[in-house]
């Protein structure tokens, strides 16, 4: 009975380091991959500077008409 209990602490101890071991290398492998995806870029249109500003009345009249086109063409229901 006693060797039966060994082998089975064994067996837990051996899969708890284990799950250990691939979290610890999962987080190492995440945090390499934000410090390389946190990285600037030279050439980057989003760094120039300009504040974005609000779109104007003629550019939200497109979009509206846009997205009203787009609801009438995917819904066939409402093509009457």
């Amino acid at each position: 009975m006693t060797g039966l209990i060994s082998e089975a602490f064994a067996i837990m101890v051996t899969g708890m380091v284990t799950v250990f071991v691939f979290l610890t290398i999962l987080i190492g492998a995440m945090n390499v991959l934000r410090i390389i995806a946190d990285k600037p870029e030279a050439d980057s249109e989003l760094g120039s500077g300009a504040p974005a500003s609000s779109p104007t009345a003629q550019q939200l009249a497109a979009i509206t008409a846009a997205v009203h086109q787009h609801r009438r063409s995917s819904n066939p229901q409402n093509n009457k």
